[in-house]
């Protein structure tokens, strides 16, 4: 398994897993994933398993306590992030048992390390927040405004953190 950078055109493959994972009612364009690789490309990694693309990830530097809209075409990093969010991470059902989305959690944790971020958060959904806890996030209690924002992402989405140092 390789992690390598994310870009524009691995975004057909990006689609191809995110349809094998996520219902209908998640699923981003081309045009969204293109605006968000555009707004900043650092934070987004691909698994690369016999030179196909197996899993990505997503994250963009963002403040906490917001989150970032589902499926939008144009997205620009606040002028003052104080977190990175982890806006979307999904691996193909025949890669998971490979450790492809700890290999791709650990190289976003490494780069926000390096760059200096503190703190990682996200929206967790369908059910994934079991595996995020597994990796050292949390829930968060969430206001009443962003409690209404995180409901474009269903019922059981569950706003996390942790720290990036946190073992």
């Amino acid at each position: 398994m390789k992690i390598r950078r994310l870009s524009q055109p691995d975004l057909p493959e990006v689609l191809r897993i995110q349809r094998e994972c996520y219902s209908q009612d998640f699923l981003e364009s081309a045009d969204s994933f293109s605006a968000k690789l555009s707004a900043y490309p650092d934070f987004c990694y691909k698994a690369v398993q016999s030179e196909s693309v197996v899993g990505y990830v997503v994250a963009l530097p963002w403040v906490f306590g917001e989150i970032l809209d589902l499926d939008r075409v144009e997205y620009s990093i606040p002028s003052d992030p104080d977190s990175l969010c982890i806006h979307d991470m999904a691996v193909s059902p025949n890669a998971r048992k490979a450790g492809t989305a700890k290999q791709l959690l650990d190289a976003v944790l490494d780069t926000a390390k390096q760059r200096g971020y503190e703190r990682l958060f996200l929206v967790a959904i369908q059910g994934a927040s079991s595996y995020w806890k597994r990796n050292g996030f949390e829930v968060v209690d969430v206001d009443e405004p962003l409690k209404r924002d995180l409901s474009a992402y269903g019922e059981d989405a569950t706003y996390m953190t942790r720290a990036v140092e946190e073992v």
